[in-house]
């Protein structure tokens, strides 16, 4: 369609060179704009791309908006729950596993359930079942300690991340799991080691929170038994009737009652058993 040709406005006084009438509140007596596009440079750009970025951007913020307002769900990961919230324009995940707490914030939701999918893969410990302990203690009978320690942690972390994780005994969150091992493969390969109550008081004590190995439980075990030694020396000495001290004046009354020949009896009986305890040394 032909636009129609808009003529100059004339009469009424119009003086093109006065400075013109004011129409800017008039559209259609405008002139057509040279540039034709309708695109204003001072407004953000329109998606061009195709990709639906405005779609997904906008879907991503309503969610954030309704789950800030919903408040925390909650997901398991492991035997471990953890609360999932949206604060302050941040995604966020609190929650403790194996005893410990942990925290995870990331920029979006999928992001943060990658950082729980991971912490599941690292805290996931398998319990032994009373057949593959005894397949342990089986090793450690045979004086293969160190395979049994092998063998254990084996079982408990897979065998896919016990192959992986060069950092196993250096990792903290395993050590509970380490001194545990430490603790079964070394009781299993000490026939004189005792499962007592004293025992374990004296273990924590002498350990003191440090990493267990071997060798301290050796020591450890070497210090309980000196220590029970100990206890049963001053038991028995405790048993032991001091004897009572002698009244002088009570000798010399029992003396002055008995009969010269009493006072012969008892002297050679005191010579004799002087001369009985010389020949036994």
């Amino acid at each position: 369609m032909t636009a129609t040709k808009r003529e100059r406005i004339t009469g009424l006084g119009y003086d093109p060179n006065f400075g013109g009438i004011d129409l800017s509140g008039c559209p259609s007596a405008q002139d057509w704009p040279k540039d034709a596009s309708f695109i204003d440079d001072r407004f953000a750009p329109i998606d061009t791309t195709g990709s639906g970025h405005g779609s997904a951007g906008l879907k991503k913020f309503i969610a954030e908006q309704a789950a800030e307002g919903e408040g925390a769900s909650v997901v398991h990961v492991g035997e471990s729950e953890f609360r999932i919230f949206y604060r302050d324009g941040v995604w966020n995940a609190d929650g403790e596993a194996n005893g410990k707490r942990h925290r995870y914030t990331a920029s979006d939701k999928d992001r943060l359930m990658g950082k729980l999918v991971v912490l599941a893969k690292h805290t996931a410990i398998h319990d032994l079942t009373r057949g593959e302990q005894l397949q342990v203690i089986r090793l450690c009978q045979n004086g293969q300690k160190h395979e049994a320690i092998g063998y254990y942690l084996n079982l408990a972390l897979g065998q896919g991340r016990y192959a992986d994780d060069a950092n196993v005994i250096t990792n903290p969150e395993l050590l509970p799991l380490m001194n545990e091992i430490a603790e079964f493969t070394w009781f299993h390969s000490t026939p004189q080691a005792q499962d007592t109550d004293q025992w374990h008081a004296f273990k924590d004590e002498f350990l003191n929170g440090r990493p267990v190995t071997h060798d301290l439980l050796d020591a450890a075990f070497e210090g309980f038994q000196d220590h029970q030694k100990q206890n049963r020396y001053t038991l028995l000495s405790s048993q032991v009737e001091e004897p009572k001290p002698v009244d002088p004046r009570a000798v010399a009354a029992s003396l002055e009652e008995m009969t010269d020949a009493q006072v012969d009896a008892a002297y050679k009986g005191v010579a004799r058993e002087l001369a009985q305890s010389y020949g036994r040394r």
